[in-house]
């Protein structure tokens, strides 16, 4: 007894004076600094006048930009030079009476918004609509164009063999698909190429990976690829990239937020998979801020649908907020794409002093900024400790370890069996993020309050979740020993509008014969893993034992009976004999 006070009481001075003190030091000297730094701060953090550009700047290069290329296209299919500020001052007007929409930072129009410009506004004679409206989407300045035909959208494949690989055949398809504001997304799907076929009503899983990670993080190596996992459930598994990370590579964005990829990379994928598979909705599956990215989404489309009625946020917010989020009709028609929501280790708020990680990122995003680099250079900072010699054996003392709780990934007795996993995965995995996804995650860190859109809404997602559809069920996945991802974050349960709410603590696999997953829509269950920390949820003993099977009964109960006789609704058992009885 006495043995077992004094290695606790050991272990909580050892954490103190390599974890809980520096943390609590770095972040007094991060606030001291920044007391100098009044006139750039914003909730505490530093904001760079060349990351955070304003409204009125970006409206106006869309103006530009949208003007030069009318200008030429009407030069062009008519000869008439109308005067470029005589263009700009259309926009403007139209853009303020609401007629036009700046979509993030362009102005993309539809074929029937070219036609009144260039009809009423610029009265151009009608019989030189037609090559207009042509040179409009071969200049792709037409939703219909950008969307219609993203070519290439299958543009290259491998095939992985068993022999090769001992665990099963395997297609990998690249596919590419254009955001509405024009940008192009690529991604990849995992098939069995012994368990599905085109057109068969299995479900289909698109997996959001997390901060600093690419879809890698899922696909790791034969050994270690939840993708992998559930293709060999005969499931299509999709991986998902925002701009700039993973296949995406080579098209980063600095601006790039959590409201970037919720608005316009991640509903790319969702669309996409719902299209090319005539009507099958998607479970979205994500570690994380994955997880937080793929709830966002799908909680814009809801406050999309009736943003008139929400009173959390006045009418200026409301008309900010209606720049970026889709039409009432189109939001509700993208809510019936999603089938369900997966979500592990997927913060709502953060304790910034609970690990020494958060205010060294604190730092790292700031000095960032300070050099002038267009993203926080987390991957080339991971490198450092997974390559250089001394800081490689030093890595891999404190993560077999765990030397003060300085492990925040994983939690050694789960990986046994493989002492460098976590070298193995910085290498894998990690992705530098974007200078304004790191400003809006600090922002979250420092204080305390969760994710606020960017986009001068103000908008705290944590404060709407009343207004999740209640049809879309959610399970959330939690470990007891996780610091980035505190297990208070399920105090926010209590406030989604779904009428059945369980709690599951699960301390060994013999507890999973207690669960039992039905198909019902409005539903929220949190599963809180004994002794999981970050990445246990995905790879390890306790994901092999616990998670997987769990998410597998998931994905099964809630797909019950889909079918394509269904039209794309949801068509849970219950649901069909509604509808049945009705007629």
């Amino acid at each position: 007894m006495i043995f077992k006070k004094w290695r606790n009481l050991s272990s909580s001075v050892v954490r103190y004076l390599v974890n809980d003190g520096p943390a609590y030091l770095i972040n007094g000297s991060y606030n001291a600094y920044s007391t100098f730094y009044r006139g750039q701060l914003s909730l505490g953090l530093p904001v760079s006048k060349e990351l955070i550009v304003s409204q009125k700047e970006i409206k106006t290069r869309a103006v530009q930009k949208l003007a030069l290329v009318l200008y030429h296209m009407f030069l062009n299919a008519t000869g008439l030079q109308i005067p470029r500020d005589e263009i700009k001052a259309v926009i403007y007007d139209e853009l303020k009476k609401g007629r036009l929409r700046l979509t993030e930072n362009v102005i993309l129009l539809t074929e029937d918004e070219l036609a009144y410009l260039s009809l009423k506004r610029f009265k151009v004679p009608k019989k030189h609509l037609k090559g207009v409206s042509e040179i409009g989407r071969r200049r792709l300045i037409l939703r219909e164009a950008v969307r219609a035909n993203p070519v290439p959208i299958y543009f290259e494949n491998e095939i992985e063999e068993k022999e090769q690989n001992g665990r099963g055949d395997y297609e990998i398809v690249h596919y590419r698909n254009f955001t509405d504001e024009g940008n192009a997304i690529g991604f990849r799907r995992i098939i069995s190429m012994e368990g599905v076929t085109a057109g068969d009503d299995r479900p289909a899983v698109v997996l959001v990976p997390g901060f600093a990670n690419s879809s890698n993080c899922f696909n790791i190596n034969n050994r270690y690829s939840l993708a992998k996992d559930i293709a060999d459930k005969n499931v299509w598994a999709y991986l998902f990239d925002s701009r700039g990370v993973g296949v995406n590579a080579g098209r980063f964005d600095p601006l790039c937020t959590v409201d970037t990829i919720s608005d316009y990379d991640l509903p790319t994928l969702t669309r996409f998979v719902h299209k090319r598979s005539h009507g099958k909705p998607s479970f979205l599956l994500g570690h994380s801020m994955g997880g937080l990215v793929s709830e966002n989404m799908i909680l814009n489309w809801s406050l999309a649908r009736q943003l008139d009625d929400i009173d959390i946020v006045d009418q200026g917010q409301k008309e900010i907020l209606a720049r970026s989020l889709p039409t009432p009709d189109a939001a509700e028609k993208y809510l019936k794409m999603v089938r369900c929501v997966i979500s592990l280790a997927s913060p709502k708020f953060f304790h910034k002093n609970s690990h020494i990680f958060f205010p060294v990122s604190l730092w790292l995003n700031h000095l960032s900024r300070v050099f002038r680099f267009q993203k926080v250079p987390i991957k080339e900072v991971s490198k450092l400790f997974t390559e250089l010699p001394v800081l490689k054996q030093i890595s891999r003392f404190v993560w077999q370890h765990n030397v003060g709780d300085l492990n925040f990934l994983i939690s050694p007795e789960n990986h046994k069996n493989d002492k460098h996993f976590v070298e193995l995965y910085l290498k894998e995995a990690t992705e530098s993020i974007p200078l304004g996804l790191g400003f809006q995650c600090l922002k979250a860190i420092y204080n305390g309050e969760g994710f606020k859109r960017m986009d001068g809404s103000g908008l705290n997602y944590s404060d709407c979740l009343a207004w999740f559809p209640d049809n879309i069920p959610i399970f959330h996945f939690w470990g007891t020993r996780d610091n980035i991802v505190p297990l208070e974050n399920m105090r926010y349960s209590k406030h989604y509008p779904h009428k059945i709410k369980k709690v599951y603590h699960i301390k060994s696999p013999g507890d999973l014969r207690k669960i039992n997953i039905t198909a019902e829509c409005s539903q929220l269950v949190d599963f809180v893993i004994e002794g999981a920390n970050h990445l246990d949820l995905l790879y390890g003993k306790v994901a092999d034992e616990i998670v997987k099977p769990l998410l597998m009964q998931i994905v099964e109960n809630i797909w019950g009976d889909w079918t394509y006789d269904s039209s794309c609704e949801w068509s849970g058992r219950n649901e069909r004999l509604k509808r049945q009885k009705k007629a």
